[in-house]
């Protein structure tokens, strides 16, 4: 039976890839989480742009590398590429940078945050996991703070670690799995046999609604929210967002500053 887990403590050790461009507005918010947690070993950043897609509404400025230049941290692998294809490709290029005792890959979008209570519990749940591919709840912060609203997303976004794992390069999605012959899979549950970790464990927030110039999230009249993306258009009710449910880094912003 294979091992799925190496611990320290009661604690599973994670590194976390993060696929970037232009995100230098929102990236410090995700890596200051990933930073301060101990499970994290390592993170893996794939910065620069890719010939598949234009990203002409995010900002240029500040950059990602500006941003991981003054967090100074050890724990960052960090590699800027100009000569690739798809976002996959990317990812593969710092894949092979991974610690020694990396036992779980956390994919990690960089407007996507944490709670630092939810990134300790999931470091002690992935003890006891079934399978090796799993899927999160994401949720949405309102620019109030105060409120989110719900899409009926969850992103494939937690694999077992295998030295030779990677991402598939058919399709600018593929970045998003880190996938190995030997994971065990939930069939038909989720995208490519991801199992869902339950939310009580672990949710993680997009800051879609947060980042100026990104016009892919509207408030209707009505008060709904309209999300555009794959193709498709998602809609959502504003709902009431306890402090507590908001991870320490966003709490800690006095304003809207993205």
């Amino acid at each position: 039976m294979l091992r799925l887990h190496a611990t320290l403590g009661d604690r599973v050790m994670l590194n976390a890839l993060m696929c970037a461009y232009n995100s230098g507005d929102v990236i410090g918010l995700a890596l200051k989480q990933l930073i301060d947690a101990p499970c994290v070993t390592r993170i893996l950043i794939a910065d620069g742009p890719h010939s598949g897609r234009k990203f002409g509404h995010l900002p240029a400025e500040p950059t990602v590398g500006s941003i991981v230049k003054a967090l100074a941290s050890p724990k960052i692998v960090y590699k800027h590429m100009t000569d690739c294809r798809k976002l996959g490709e990317k990812c593969n290029r710092v894949l092979t940078h991974a610690s020694a005792d990396c036992k779980w890959m956390l994919v990690v979008d960089s407007d996507e945050v944490y709670h630092e209570k939810a990134l300790a519990r999931l470091a002690t749940w992935l003890g006891t996991a079934t399978y090796g591919r799993y899927a999160i709840k994401s949720l949405n912060p309102y620019p109030d703070f105060s409120h989110y609203f719900e899409l009926p997303e969850w992103k494939p976004r937690l694999y077992q670690w295998f030295t030779d794992a990677r991402c598939g390069m058919s399709a600018d999605d593929d970045h998003q799995f880190v996938l190995h012959g030997q994971q065990r899979c939930k069939s038909g549950i989720g995208p490519r046999g991801c199992a869902r970790i339950p939310e009580s464990v672990c949710e993680f927030y997009h800051l879609n609604a947060l980042r100026k110039n990104v016009t892919r999230v509207k408030r209707k009249p009505s008060g709904v929210v309209e999300w555009r993306g794959g193709g498709e258009v998602h809609r959502s009710g504003v709902m009431a967002l306890s402090q507590s449910r908001i991870p320490r880094c966003i709490r800690e912003l006095k304003r809207v500053t993205l």
